[in-house]
């Protein structure tokens, strides 16, 4: 570590892990880049697995908001990720959609109901 570091340089030996090969000598899988989309990366949602509420649920955003654990495609779960609704607009809105119909007691941002609620209308 660099001198000019001044943590102590110590981990806790729970959280080492010895590498193993794989026993039938497959190559380890390569992460797919992601889409350079207006000078930033993009990444495909693979689906929603959970959502909670950050900070203060009863005060308004952006004090208190809706978080959805994504699950990135092409990565492990390793690599999942707690990402706001914003972060998630327009590309991940079916993902949402579904994972509400699926878990409707989970916590969910006002935007997605008003997404689900006007899915509900036109199915009539």
């Amino acid at each position: 570590m660099p001198a000019r570091w001044t943590i102590h340089p110590v981990c806790n030996v729970g959280l080492l892990e010895p590498y193993r090969e794989d026993p039938i000598g497959r190559p380890q899988l390569a992460m797919p880049a992601p889409e350079i989309i207006d000078s930033e990366p993009s990444y495909v949602v693979a689906e929603v697995v959970d959502s909670r509420w950050y900070g203060n649920p009863k005060s308004n955003f952006p004090h208190g908001f809706v978080q959805y654990l994504v699950a990135w495609d092409g990565y492990g779960p390793e690599e999942n990720s707690w990402e706001p609704l914003e972060m998630l607009e327009g590309t991940a809105m079916q993902g949402l959609v579904n994972f509400h119909d699926k878990y409707p007691s989970k916590p969910r941002d006002h935007r997605v109901i008003d997404v689900i609620m006007r899915g509900k209308k036109r199915r009539r």
